[in-house]
Order: structure tokens, then sequence, then C-alpha cells
């Protein structure tokens, strides 16, 4: 049969009717992106280990290239950009009309967050590579070095210095964001123990060891308040719930992570080392899994009735949390990259970092 005696034939069929494939709903939308990796330079690529946020309609993110930049929320054009002469690792922190960062010479910089007019800028005396952090008119500042430090965030005045001798084989070198408690400062170290500092004087009160591994040991999740307890833990070791007031184990969850916890009403959702989304209630019974990747996964938030997760394979994921089913996927450019810090969420724009240094807004 030639190939229009087989066209009539089809065209004859008056009750045949041609399916037309339908469009599938995609949930990811760029709105926009930036490549913000660094002129080529021989020798290693240079890892994008910071993260962007949003505030009041605007996108803060901060480059190797020692650039922080203010781009439009909606259109990403730039609204102002301050060379800091310094690689820019950290996120920004807000606090009432200013944003605060920090760069890998170990200075802080604290700017208008409209005009980004220097308000003051202070050598710390070691790399900044985590989002300073905010409470009461106070800054607390943690550096690669082991030391916390805790300033007035009005003058740059330190009040403060919390010092931890690590030993260098052990750490990863990544922090926490800290988590204040009534007069508690807690946070994670990196030889593999979880502690609480007197917020006034900076005092030790109590240390927990959660990981008896010998390598790689940083408590590196960001400490979460639920049920009465705080939950942290290191990637090297299983999740820990902690009495705050004594430090104490109170539940070890079988679950090991390198995700931040996200905590969702009375459940916690998850990214495991093992490329599954977990929720998990509090009491450390899993409700819903669902193995999305290979590869261990990064970073997990909740954003429009869905949880999002990025793993190491590349991928960017929107999951349905009733079937726990992948219902959309964004390639981030490049095999290997992750999301190694937040991914920044509003109603309606979420925006993230890859590891090859793009700069991605969706809506």
């Amino acid at each position: 049969m030639n190939f229009f005696f087989l066209l009539l034939t089809l065209i004859g069929c008056s009750d045949m009717k041609l399916k037309v494939p339908e469009k599938s709903e995609r949930f990811f939308h760029v709105a926009w992106s930036k490549n913000l990796d660094p002129s080529f330079e021989s020798g290693n690529l240079p890892v994008g280990l910071g993260a962007s946020r949003i505030y009041n309609d605007i996108v803060y993110m901060g480059a190797t290239s020692g650039f922080m930049n203010a781009y439009d929320l909606e259109t990403g054009r730039i609204l102002w950009a301050q060379d800091e002469k310094t690689p820019l690792g950290g996120p920004v922190e807000f606090f009432k009309d200013h944003v605060a960062y920090g760069g890998m010479s170990g200075r802080l910089f604290v700017r208008h967050y409209l005009s980004g007019k220097l308000k003051y800028a202070i050598d710390l005396g070691a790399p900044i590579e985590s989002a300073p952090f905010f409470f009461n008119d106070r800054l607390f500042v943690y550096l690669r070095g082991h030391q916390l430090v805790h300033l007035d965030a009005e003058t740059g005045k330190i009040l403060w210095v919390y010092k931890r001798a690590v030993p260098v084989t052990t750490t990863l070198q990544r922090t926490t964001r800290p988590l204040i408690l009534g007069n508690k400062v807690i946070v994670g170290f990196a030889d593999g123990f979880l502690g609480a500092l007197s917020l006034q004087e900076g005092l030790l009160l109590w240390e927990t060891k959660l990981v008896e591994t010998s390598k790689f040991v940083d408590v590196d999740l960001n400490p979460v308040q639920a049920g009465g307890m705080v939950i942290s833990g290191s990637p090297s070791g299983n999740l820990q719930a902690v009495n705050p007031d004594s430090g104490a184990i109170s539940r070890t969850y079988s679950v090991s992570v390198m995700a931040h916890p996200y905590l969702k009403g009375e459940q916690l959702i998850l990214g495991s080392n093992d490329g599954e989304v977990i929720l998990m209630g509090l009491g450390g019974d899993i409700l819903k899994r669902s193995k999305i990747s290979d590869q261990p996964v990064s970073a997990v938030t909740w954003w429009k009735n869905h949880i999002i997760a990025a793993s190491f394979d590349g991928y960017l994921r929107a999951i349905d949390p009733l079937t726990m089913k992948v219902v959309d996927h964004f390639a981030l450019g490049n095999d290997l990259s992750a999301v190694f810090s937040d991914i920044s969420i509003t109603p309606d724009y979420l925006s993230l970092y890859s590891s090859r240094n793009r700069l991605y807004v969706f809506q």
C-alpha cells in the first residue's frame, strides 16, 4: 500500500478522529535567570555555596566575583550592585531597612536594602559563609574559624565572641543558622556537638555529641524547634531530637539527611542522603516517603502546596504531598548541579542559587 492510497483511506473514514497530544501543564516557570560564574580562570571552577534571598520584591544575591546584586523580583533588572572586593559566599539577612552579609575576607557589610548605601563594615577575622542572624537588635555571625560573633546590629560593636577549638580533619567547614530559645543560642559545631550558649555572655551552657564517626561530623543542619525539642544533626549520622534545657538526647530518628529539615505544621519534610523525600511526624513515624533520585537531596522547602526538592543529580522537582509523585522537574543546567543553601520563597516566587553559580527565579 503506497502512501497516497493510505492517505485517501484515512480521509475517507468519516468517523475517524485525529488525536492531538495534550500539552502538559508545567509547574516550574522561569521568570528570569542569571549566570554569575566569574570570568574563566585556570584551575578548579568555583562552587556556589550561597543562596539568594527575597525581600520587599527585591532578590539579593552575592556572587563569588565579589558583587552584591539587588534585582527587581519581577524583571531581574539590577537595582543596585556593589563590588565588595571579596567573594561573597553567604546569603543576606534583613533587619529594619538594612541587609547584612559577609565575604570570604571576613568582612561584614551592612547596607540600606533599597539604595545599597553602606551603613558600616567590620572585619571579623575569618571567612563568613553563612547568613548573619538578626534577633532583638543584635546580629549573630558564624565564622568559618568556628567562632560565633554577637554584635550590636545598629553600630557593629562586638558584644562577645565564642571560639571553639575544632580539629581540621573532622570538618566540612559548613555552619548552622543559630536558633534563639529564651536566653539560649543553640548552634551546631564542626566537631560533632550541638551546644547552647548564654544569650548575654556567650558562655557554654551545655553541649551534646550527636555524631560518633571520626570524620566529616559537622552538625550543620539548621536546628529546628518542634514539639518542645530541638531537632538537628549531621549528614554523617542520624537526625536527633534534643532537650533544649539540658541538651539530653530525647529521640534518634532512623534517617540521615543533608538538606536542612523543613517544619510544616506537625510534620518534618526531609531530604535524605539516599535520594528520598520523607514526611515524618515529630514522634519519628514515617508518614510518607518517595525515592526521587539516586543522589542525595540537598535542599527542601514548601511552595504552592507542593514539596520542592533539589538533588545532586542536577534537578529541581515539585512533589505532590498527597501522592508523593513528582509532578514536574527542572534541570539546573549541569548534571552535577546542587543547591547547598536555602531556597527563598514568597507566595508567588521561588528563588535559588545552584552550585554552578546560576541564579534562578521561578513563578
